[in-house]
């Protein structure tokens, strides 16, 4: 069964749209990208993802390693009060 030429031209207009939509969509997000990237380059010293995850796992580490800090100390103090 073959397709009224209606339909066929409708539905290429259809999927064009869609198609620069979707290329409007990857644009803002390439924008979005670059500026968290430039961001992430400023704050942080980290140029890439892997970098970036890298940074985190080191701090997440420190941060542990102050938590048992705080609360060797608070246990210091809790045995000299009584």
């Amino acid at each position: 069964m073959a397709i009224p030429r209606n339909d066929i031209g409708g539905k290429l207009l259809s999927l064009k749209r869609e198609l620069e939509e979707q290329k409007s969509q990857r644009l803002e997000l390439q924008g979005e990208l670059k500026s968290l990237t430039k961001q992430m380059e400023m704050e942080f010293g980290v140029k890439t993802a892997s970098q970036a995850e890298k940074l985190i796992e080191k701090m997440e580490k420190e941060i542990e390693k102050t938590e048992k800090s705080i609360r060797n100390r608070i246990r210091e103090i809790e045995e000299l009060m009584g």
